[in-house]
């Protein structure tokens, strides 16, 4: 068994059997202290290595004088984790110094859109990259360590809110911006606090009041059918399902179960997968779409019948712009959009009777909170059930 020797108080070293150093065995250095009632038993290091008995007092004393003023570390790992985090620290200062003049525009080529284009989704990434291209290319040639509130108000927050966008958009964007500082952050390139969490953003309550009649919804639909039959077949999936949009277009021929009339939502905003029945309509739509197709093909093609991941057509918006859906009509929250067909959806339901909790459901809302918005259009059942108190009571 080899034996611990000591070397000076709280110093000790145990010698290796066949390594050397120079003519002598090779040591082991070792610290042995009690702090706090507990005894630590910490390496240094081998003496081949650079570790030695003044290297030992070195260490031991600070650590003492440490012990003496309750200051800076404690135990010789505490010092050396101290050491490390400095050694970090000096490191990324020097990888912010090197990138110090990388701009918005080089670090998004290089390292942020091709990040987010391997690890995101395609519509995210599309998303992001709109947004870039259309309200953060002010901030392109600046670089990193110059972008401050300063700039993000003047040349992002401006211009979004003079064309009198929803504070949405401005969120949007400035969420995009967000992410790209953080990922230079873990890059070395920039450093501090996120710029965009100074930012003071307005408040405005953008969700959208306007839903279809059932005379409207028949009018808008037929003029859909009579311009596209694939815009026409998505508007009533959505408008009769309550599917978002991008759930919709998402949608495979794997998805949908014709035999039992289900619709499988996969992959959705809020990660909750949810099972849908089909309508007759919709049953009769899907039937006369299907031609023997994979189940792995899309269910919604674009015009050349490849997958349609861009979106709803632009034929939507000038249908309803031919209509006069929005005519006279100023406020976004009240205007006809592709959107308002899923809001129509809860509408209909809450207004024929159907609980919240289940429109909560049909919609993959992540809380009942976000239903509840629909909840005035329920007069008659709140009526009804204050109604069965009738008669309890006799007045006094």
């Amino acid at each position: 068994m080899i034996k611990w020797i000591s070397a000076g108080r709280g110093i000790r070293y145990k010698e290796h059997e066949t390594r050397r150093h120079g003519k002598r065995p090779d040591r082991y250095w070792c610290l042995q202290f009690k702090l706090n009632g507990r005894t630590y038993n910490e390496a240094v290091g081998w003496w081949s290595l650079g570790a030695n008995q003044a290297e030992c007092e070195r260490l031991l004393a600070k650590l003492r004088e440490n012990w003496r003023t309750g200051q800076g570390p404690q135990t010789l790992r505490e010092m050396r984790a101290e050491g490390e985090a400095a050694r970090a620290a000096e490191k990324r200062r020097q990888e912010i110094k090197a990138h110090g003049d990388m701009t918005l525009a080089d670090f998004w080529e290089t390292k942020y859109y091709p990040q987010a284009a391997m690890h995101k989704a395609a519509n995210s990434v599309r998303t992001e990259r709109l947004f870039y291209e259309k309200w953060l290319r002010p901030l392109a040639h600046l670089p990193l360590k110059d972008i401050g509130r300063e700039q993000i108000e003047i040349l992002v927050m401006r211009p979004i809110l003079a064309k009198g966008l929803s504070p949405r958009t401005l969120e949007y964007a400035l969420a995009t911006l967000s992410q790209v500082w953080n990922l230079a952050v873990e890059y070395g390139i920039a450093a501090g606090q996120n710029p965009v969490s100074r930012i003071k953003k307005p408040r405005k309550d953008n969700k959208r009041v306007r839903f279809l009649t059932e005379a409207e919804a028949d009018q808008l639909l037929a003029a859909l059918k009579a311009r596209s039959p694939e815009v026409h077949d998505l508007a009533l999936l959505t408008l009769l399902t309550g599917l978002r949009p991008k759930e919709a277009l998402a949608l495979t021929w794997a998805d949908v179960d014709l035999a039992t009339g289900s619709i499988f939502v996969k992959d959705t905003k809020n990660r909750k997968n949810r099972h849908l029945n089909m309508t007759s309509e919709i049953s009769t739509m899907f039937q006369s779409r299907y031609s023997g197709q994979p189940g792995r093909a899309s269910v919604f093609v674009t015009t050349k019948g490849e997958e349609n991941s861009w979106g709803v057509s632009s034929t939507f918006s000038r249908t309803v712009a031919d209509l006069g859906l929005n005519e006279g009509i100023s406020d976004p929250r009240q205007k006809v959009v592709f959107y308002t067909l899923r809001h129509t959806f809860a509408s209909w339901l809450v207004q024929k009777g159907v609980p919240l909790y289940n429109v909560s459901q049909l919609m993959g809302h992540s809380d009942l909170q976000m239903t509840k918005r629909y909840a005035h259009l329920a007069p008659e059942n709140q009526k009804a059930a204050i109604m069965v108190l009738e008669g309890v009571v006799t007045p006094g």
